[in-house]
């Protein structure tokens, strides 16, 4: 698949197939993540890789306590009747996915002086998003769909426990792949003309 075919037609995926990924695939879509643009060359990432039944099962578990959270966050949050909507299709198995790989800051080995340590976690952070972004466009190019999913930082310790992850690493996000369950449909974007101007 072409890299703009890639790109244009990629969509998140919320139901997958249970069918496994195989690990040919997996590490595949790990190297096109690392080797995304990172700031200063640092690759100042980490992924916890989640495959077991067991984590993945509380995984779901609690991306579900994450999203009604991340709904009542909302300048406007949504009424009961919809997060109770939303709750019963993450039951019935919305973002169960049989790979989840979380993707994590890791700021254990600085490159800038601590006077600039905000600056330096957010262009990490700017390079783990490269790195997921680089691994849904890698996996969609083999026919495997995923979806990006922010809510867990809104109980990142609770995930923590689950994940295991090094210390002095700092939860970005978790993807969630596999082989959608239904036909992928990219939704539409606002025109150009409204996200962008000429200087």
């Amino acid at each position: 698949m072409e890299v703009l075919e890639a790109v244009r037609s990629r969509a998140s995926v919320r139901f997958f197939r249970e069918d496994p990924i195989p690990e040919d695939l997996i590490r595949e879509i790990l190297e096109a993540g690392i080797r995304a643009p990172n700031a200063g060359g640092a690759e100042q990432w980490f992924f916890v890789v989640v495959k077991s039944e067991e984590k993945r099962r509380e995984i779901h578990r609690l991306l579900l306590r994450a999203h009604l959270e991340y709904f009542r966050s909302r300048r406007e949050p949504l009424p009961e009747e919809k997060l109770e909507k939303l709750a019963s299709r993450i039951e019935r198995g919305m973002y169960r996915a049989p790979l989840y790989i979380a993707a994590y800051v890791d700021l254990r080995r600085k490159i800038m002086r601590d006077e600039y340590g905000d600056i330096e976690w957010m262009m990490a952070l700017e390079s783990v998003s490269a790195a997921i972004e680089n691994m849904i466009l890698a996996a969609w190019s083999r026919g495997i769909g995923s979806v990006w999913l922010g809510v867990p930082v809104l109980l990142e310790e609770e995930f923590d426990r689950i994940l295991e992850p090094p210390r002095g690493t700092k939860l970005a996000a978790i993807v969630a792949f596999g082989y959608p369950g239904a036909p992928v449909k990219p939704r539409r974007r606002r025109p150009l003309e409204e996200v962008s101007i000429e200087v």
